[in-house]
């Protein structure tokens, strides 16, 4: 059982051995009846349902997590989402993530893109140091100068030094925000 956070579900479909798999745009409450219908027929060896979605409604989300802690027998799941944050931290909480992304890194931006909107998404996000890590070395690759790549090198020295977060990840934005 694992979330698979992707850009792109159909090959994660392709490379996978999943003998039951729901697709949706948005998952909703009837979808999840739908997964406990198959996830119920008996079977005497392990089989894996596959659930992807654009968009989970909160409301099915909370059917799916009792399905989610106590599976059927021989039963495993595999989620699929485009991001963490579409999921409730409850679900969560309660299976590993793994990221596979296929056509850009998923933090990946440009300088010229760094709005106050841009920094206010981002400080919502509550990103994990490996996250911010992953924002700094996008920026690295598109710094234009020794200034840019100053800032970038004391950030990762911060996050080292187990500075806030947040306030690293503004300081970067604000400084390049300020130069452009």
């Amino acid at each position: 059982m694992k979330i698979i956070i992707t850009d792109d579900f159909e090959k994660i479909l392709k490379e996978g051995d999943f003998d039951v798999s729901f697709l949706k745009d948005e998952f909703k409450v009837e979808d999840v009846e739908e997964v406990k219908k198959e996830a119920f027929i008996a079977e005497k060896n392990k089989k894996t349902i596959l659930i992807g979605a654009k968009k989970y409604n909160v409301f099915a989300q909370n059917a799916l997590l009792k399905l989610l802690e106590e599976p059927p027998k021989n039963i495993d799941f595999v989620l699929l989402a485009l991001s963490k944050y579409h999921l409730l931290d409850t679900i969560l909480s309660r299976l590993p993530v793994e990221k596979k992304f296929f056509n850009k890194d998923e933090n990946e931006l440009e300088i010229k893109s760094i709005t106050n909107d841009l920094i206010y998404e981002y400080l919502k996000k509550d990103l994990d140091k490996e996250e911010i890590k992953s924002v700094l070395k996008s920026l690295l690759k598109k710094a234009r100068n020794e200034e840019q790549l100053k800032i970038i090198n004391d950030a990762l020295l911060m996050l080292e030094f187990n500075i806030d977060k947040k306030a690293v990840i503004s300081m970067v934005f604000l400084a390049f925000k300020e130069r452009m």
